[in-house]
Order: C-alpha cells, then sequence, then structure tokens
C-alpha cells in the first residue's frame, strides 16, 4: 500500500530529529558563511549529501544565497546510492518529512515528466525511502524557507552517459527557465580509500591528501567553466569518484543550452566551499570530499 508521506529515515542519525537542536545546527553553520553579492541572481547550487556533520558546514556556504522570496519550486538532483538503472526515478509521495514540517511535492510537474516514458519513471517507495542523496537537502531547504510556501521536483538520477544525460537535460530545460525554480544537485566528491576502491595519489604532492583536493579542484575547475562535454572527459580520465556526476552533467548541460539561447546573460559557476572529512596522509586512510557551487545568472 502506497503512502502519501515520504518518511524522514534518515533523521536522528545523520542529522538531529529534534527541530530545536537542528535549527540551531544550519543556523551555526549560516552564520558562519558568506552570501555573494549577487545572492538574487541565483539559480542552481551544488551541495553535499553526507551526514550533517561532515558535509553541513560546506552546504551551508551554497545554502546561504537562496532567497526564498525568489522561489515557488525547488528541483533536486542527486545520485543513487543502492539502485542501478538508467534515466530518472520520479518520487510518488505527497510530501517530505522534516523535523519542521513537511514538504510538499510538486505531484503536477512530476505526472507531467512521467508522460516522458523513455527517460522518467516511478521510483519504487521503498527504494525512495532508502536513498539519502534528495533527503539529506530537504531539512536545509525547509529551514531556509521557513513558512514561505515551496515545493519540491526530487529526481534520483541513474547511471549514464553524457548523450544521455544530454538528453535528460533538455527534458528539464523549461524547468530552468522558471525564474521562480531553483536547481539543487546533490554530490560529494572524491571518495579517497580502499573502501571506496580508489587510491589516486599524484606524487608531486607530499601528502594524499592534497593530491585528492588537487583532483577535486580540477573537477571544480571545468564546473565553472559550464562545459558539460569537458567534465565528462575529465571523469573518464580520472575516474574520480564523485559520486553526483551525472546530475552535475545534467545541469552543466542545461546552463549550456540557456547560454546559447540567452548570449546577452552573464552565466558564472563558482565554488563556495570545499572541505574534506580526513586529511589523509597514508595509504590506510579514507576521506570523502564536499565542495559548494553557486550558479548565478545576470
Amino acid at each position: 500500500m502506497k503512502s502519501s508521506i515520504r518518511t524522514a529515515s534518515h533523521s536522528g542519525s545523520w542529522y538531529d530529529d529534534n527541530p530545536i537542536a537542528l535549527s540551531k545546527e544550519l543556523s551555526a553553520y549560516l552564520s558562519k558563511s558568506k552570501q555573494y553579492s549577487q545572492y538574487n541572481s541565483l539559480k542552481s547550487i551544488i551541495v553535499p549529501h553526507s551526514g550533517l556533520e561532515y558535509g553541513g558546514p560546506v552546504a551551508a556556504k551554497a545554502f546561504i544565497n537562496v532567497n526564498p522570496s525568489n522561489f515557488d519550486k525547488v528541483v533536486i538532483l542527486g545520485p543513487s546510492h543502492y539502485e542501478y538503472f538508467e534515466g530518472a526515478a520520479l518520487t510518488s509521495f505527497k510530501k517530505f518529512e522534516t523535523p519542521f514540517g513537511d514538504v510538499d511535492v510538486d505531484t503536477a510537474t512530476i505526472n507531467d515528466l512521467l508522460e516522458d516514458s523513455n527517460h522518467f519513471f516511478s521510483f519504487p517507495q521503498s527504494c525512495d525511502v532508502k536513498e539519502h542523496s534528495i533527503e539529506m537537502e530537504v531539512p536545509f531547504l525547509k529551514y531556509i524557507f521557513d513558512k514561505k510556501k515551496f515545493s519540491i521536483i526530487p529526481m534520483v538520477i541513474g547511471d549514464g552517459n553524457l548523450r544521455k544525460n544530454v538528453e535528460l537535460g533538455k527534458c528539464l530545460y523549461n524547468l530552468y527557465e522558471d525564474p521562480k525554480t531553483l536547481f539543487v544537485i546533490s554530490s560529494d566528491f572524491c571518495h579517497w580509500g580502499r573502501d571506496f576502491d580508489y587510491t589516486y595519489y599524484n606524487k608531486k604532492f607530499a601528502n594524499i591528501w592534497e593530491s585528492t583536493q588537487d583532483l577535486d579542484r580540477q573537477a571544480l575547475d571545468i564546473i565553472g567553466e559550464m562545459n558539460s562535454q569537458k567534465f565528462d572527459d575529465y571523469m573518464k580520465k580520472t575516474k574520480n569518484t564523485i559520486c553526483g556526476r551525472n546530475p552535475i552533467t545534467i545541469i552543466l548541460s542545461i546552463i549550456e543550452e540557456y547560454q546559447k539561447k540567452h548570449q546577452n546573460k552573464k552565466i558564472t559557476f563558482d565554488t563556495a566551499g570545499y572541505a574534506q572529512s580526513e586529511k589523509v596522509k597514508s595509504m590506510n586512510g579514507s576521506s570523502v570530499s564536499y565542495a559548494a557551487g553557486v550558479n548565478f545568472i545576470a
């Protein structure tokens, strides 16, 4: 039997389930984050989806630029960590639970997208509840929007090559064109260590963590160029374990299309923050990188 509300399955573990404690934590992260002068021109952000104590301080550096009065809808693109599929899985829930109250799902847009069966399908609710890449962004959004009414369009993105990601981007282009819709791209960056089957180390750097940081900076610089082909080439070359590589490719392809149609607009994608869970110095270590990105249209 289908439920209408997606439970906050990771609250009480990945983030605090007490609204007062969670509010204090988010407020602290935001208070240490600097708002860009052009924050009213924000269009999309990249934010981590790890446990809040790890990725929250970095995520806040992007979320601080969200002016809720500018938006009615939020498209959230996150990767699938537990299920293998191609295309985009759309929620069948009507609301997402958070410690601050429920958030509405834009079911009308979801239903419109589901008509394109070549790219979109309904995510089984048991899989939806297990996946954390979308859920981790919703409490932050609810806290920022507070009593301002908004709805979310959550999409878990499966495996795909550049062509398929560009096709998905075309399907979402009109949402990006809508000035009242914000895009949130949920992604952690390099997962380094034997546990992740990724131990790349450029020995021109004294420490492994410095090599990993350089690897991530290369990715962030390419994202700043807003070039989906270059990002795809980088991923093929480095095999960097950026879990949200497909959502990132999708947003870059959308921006490229937007640039073609709006050559008079100034479009930027800046790195707002970066951190690693550990400063790895030995091959026995492990770390996950977190990055925040902000996309403005002026």
